[in-house]
């Protein structure tokens, strides 16, 4: 089984200008690119022809979530202010467009919650299931209605866990499951990202094993940089995708330091296709 390989943008975006990026990727080989998703500072049209200038698909959009010190946004979908639910409603609305426009057909979700809702163990960051589930109960008339939405214009949707550090509410593949088994629809799946894993899951292998609906899968090693750059066994994980007959994209996400990347990226990019290569 080969893959196709995409990388986010949202790991350049601080680097340096977009055209930029996407003419080293281009000779870099990836398939596609992930669209970050800040529709309100793109202009659509200028990055679709840059897109297609440099012949890279785009396979979707990385969704910006939680809170940012200083800056515009503040989304999340579990909340009592109906002033910040309407807002992120409508953001993933204008993702979802914009993920339309691009070509692309993935959008992720991730659950962040108000802080006055959430019970947790502090030294841990641990919040007990039922906690979880009754969090996520508030938003699951909200996602269903993003899902349609999302629907009607060829685009996923896809819940995402975070490690607790980021959000409690829903940290590995079975507290995911459990909202997309409770959002009963068909446009939403489940999206992985090793990083997070590494934290939360027991054995990431087994978690990719035993997942229902795998649809994507963020890729980088356990301190955030390309594979191969920490301890992560990206053998046993991609024997593990081989397993299940993961066929869609393979998208890597890693942190970018600096403009100096091509060496890591490339680095990155080939030891994940010699494992591909030699791994039944």
């Amino acid at each position: 089984m080969s893959w196709q390989y995409s990388i986010t943008l949202n790991s350049f975006k601080d680097v340096e200008p977009l055209n930029l990026t996407l003419k080293r990727l281009s000779q870099i080989q990836f398939d596609a690119v992930e669209m970050y998703g800040e529709p309100d500072l793109i202009d659509e049209r200028i990055t679709m022809d840059l897109i297609r200038s440099y012949g890279i698909s785009v396979s979707g959009v990385t969704g910006i979530w939680g809170r940012a010190s200083g800056q515009s946004f503040n989304r999340r979908l579990i909340t009592r202010d109906r002033s910040v639910l309407s807002q992120t409603e409508e953001y993933v609305k204008k993702c979802v467009r914009f993920c339309e426009k691009l070509g692309g057909n993935t959008f992720n979700i991730c659950l962040f919650s108000d802080d006055a809702l959430v019970t947790i163990d502090r030294n841990h960051q641990w919040l007990l299931d039922n906690n979880k589930k009754k969090l996520v109960s508030s938003a699951i008339t909200t996602l269903r209605q993003l899902a349609n939405y999302a629907r009607e214009r060829g685009v996923e949707l896809l819940i995402e866990p975070l490690n607790r550090y980021s959000t409690p509410v829903c940290c590995t593949a079975y507290d995911a499951m459990s909202v997309i088994e409770g959002i009963g629809d068909a446009n939403v799946g489940l999206m992985l990202d090793t990083f997070h894993m590494n934290i939360e899951e027991d054995s990431i292998e087994e978690a990719i094993i035993n997942s229902r609906d795998l649809r994507h899968i963020h890729i980088s090693d356990n301190n955030r940089k390309m594979p191969s750059f920490g301890h992560i066994d990206f053998n046993a994980i991609i024997k593990s995708l081989k397993k299940i007959r993961f066929n869609r994209f393979l998208t890597f996400e890693p942190f970018i330091p600096d403009a100096k990347y091509e060496c890591d990226i490339v680095r990155g990019i080939t030891v994940i296709r010699s494992i591909s290569d030699r791994t039944s």
